[in-house]
């Protein structure tokens, strides 16, 4: 195996381990509608070992990345193509990871009101029975 084949063989790799993330998070937003607390929290444990994989292959290829424009030079013109295919495309995976978890944020704060507006609700239904000594 050459060394772009190591590389590419990583960056790969991540990217498949982002795309891993993708699924959990489209996922969640059934879990996060239903507030599933097991659900979400099994999700939280999914996304931390994924990112702890993730931080990993970045770890190895921090070295690479120092010294990128050599490594680079070192590499055929196909293995420079795949390289920027393989780029573009984790691109594209992490720009759809955060559209996805902006949304599943933007849903959570969305159930987070409305159960606060429905427990005001009750609480003033409350207050307005007691003001009139109904019971």
């Amino acid at each position: 195996m050459t060394d772009a084949d190591a590389v590419l063989a990583r960056l790969r790799l991540q990217q498949a381990k982002y795309r891993e993330m993708v699924a959990i998070v489209t996922s969640q937003r059934s879990v996060f509608a239903s507030l599933d607390v097991d659900g979400i929290l099994g999700m939280i444990e999914q996304k931390r070992r994924l990112l702890t994989e993730i931080d990993e292959i970045e770890a190895e290829l921090a070295p690479l990345k120092s010294d990128w424009a050599r490594v680079r030079a070192g590499f055929s013109a196909e293995d420079a193509l795949a390289l920027e295919a393989t780029l573009d495309g984790t691109k594209q995976v992490l720009e759809e990871l955060v559209r996805l978890e902006d949304e599943g944020r933007a849903l959570l704060d969305k159930r987070r009101a409305e159960k606060t507006e429905a427990l005001e609700g009750l609480l003033n239904k409350t207050r307005a029975r007691g003001a009139y000594g109904a019971r």
